[in-house]
């Protein structure tokens, strides 16, 4: 490959910003595609995405549409303002098929025309789900309603109404299938406490990458480009990433990028360092934002940082929650310091309210109680950040 080309093929091969929308560049999550492909394959089965922010759940409805076949995909994006009945009303105008009827009289050549299903959708109808139902059975295509970004939608009338819809799809529709995907630590986040949606509904949740996912989504994407990686760099960049598949992405596009300029065919640790640096450069604002209220302090910057970073190095349970003695531990260990639980207490408050940035949540009450990232994606921000300055 010419540096032109392998320059123009690093824009589909590593994504940071834009999810992806290939399934050749779509690496590490074959188990979660298969599992929605089972609930397709299953009459009356439906399914809903669920996890963090950043794991690949766009990523994942994307391939879905993509690359499932013998199927009628069909990908609302939801939002704040959307209601049941204008996201089926956008479903439904993306399902566009020709007709063909015969003309009036002898020997009259049959006529084609394009019908738009959303024009036999009526939003002020009263029986607008029974609607819904009546005019997809009447088709003969197999249908996949993906609702992406479902967590955007509030309204619980909203929630309670696609929940029905999904029951009666199970029992009454046989040509169709509706996966959810949101941000959502369980589905009842998403779609509110229904038994009665337990056996038509497969929860598929989406975990942060492994590390031999996450080795994957780098060792492809550099062979695409003609480049090769050490063991010990590409470590790096799964540590750092931190399960998170947007930050491989991110820093595999930068180094990639430099390489390929200086017609160079390793990443190098050099390049890794350069890469870091751009990366956070290049990064969500509303992360480098919260960093700077956590961290910044005129007299006490170091020991803010040294705690964060201390939380960012902490071990997570299941439900990606660390403790604090092992914030404790850690914070000792950079510090070179022996302080004790109650010294850093309040620095741990602090960073749970909005003047320090709301970059952590407790969990609990008591010593039983943990801290999580607010925003999950800021442990991997907070080890990138470090390692830059």
């Amino acid at each position: 490959m010419t540096k032109e080309e392998k320059l123009q093929a690093l824009k589909w091969v590593f994504s940071p910003v834009t999810p992806i929308k290939k399934e050749e560049f779509f690496y590490g999550r074959i188990s979660q595609l298969q599992k929605v492909c089972d609930a397709i394959k299953e009459s009356g089965q439906h399914a809903i995405v669920y996890g963090e922010r950043g794991v690949g759940k766009t990523s994942l409805a994307n391939i879905m549409s993509e690359s499932i076949t013998n199927l009628y995909p069909i990908k609302i994006t939801c939002n704040r303002k959307d209601t049941f009945v204008s996201l089926w009303q956008q479903a439904f105008n993306k399902i566009q098929f020709s007709k063909t009827t015969k003309g009036i009289g002898f020997n009259a050549a049959e006529k084609k025309s394009l019908v738009n299903l959303g024009n036999n959708l009526n939003p002020q109808s009263l029986n607008f789900e029974a609607d819904i139902i009546n005019i997809i059975s009447s088709l003969s295509h197999y249908f996949l309603f993906i609702f992406d970004e479902f967590d955007n939608i509030t309204d619980q009338e909203t929630r309670e109404s696609f929940a029905d819809l999904i029951k009666s799809f199970s029992d009454n529709v046989q040509n169709s299938t509706i996966v959810l995907v949101g941000i959502a630590d369980d589905i009842e986040s998403l779609i509110g406490n229904h038994q009665s949606l337990e056996r038509c509904l497969k929860q598929v949740k989406m975990p942060r990458m492994s590390e031999s996912e996450s080795t994957e989504i780098i060792e492809k994407g550099l062979e695409k480009l003609e480049i090769s990686i050490p063991k010990s760099v590409k470590e790096e960049i799964v540590e750092f990433a931190s399960g998170f598949p947007h930050y491989i992405h991110l820093i595999c596009k930068y180094g990639a990028k430099e390489i390929i300029e200086n017609n160079k065919q390793e990443f190098s640790k050099s390049y890794l360092n350069i890469a870091i640096k751009k990366g956070i450069e290049n990064t969500n604002e509303q992360l480098k934002s919260s960093y700077r209220l956590a961290a910044i302090s005129s007299a006490t910057s170091s020991k803010w940082q040294s705690i964060l970073y201390a939380c960012a190095l902490s071990p997570l349970d299941n439900y990606n929650c660390f403790s604090k003695a092992d914030i404790l531990e850690n914070y000792n260990k950079l510090t070179g310091k022996d302080v004790k639980g109650d010294s850093i207490s309040y620095n741990l408050k602090q960073l749970c309210e909005a003047e320090r940035g709301n970059v952590l949540d407790k969990i609990g009450k008591g010593i039983n109680s943990r801290y999580r990232f607010a925003n999950p994606m800021m442990r991997a921000f907070i080890k990138l950040k470090i390692k830059s300055n």
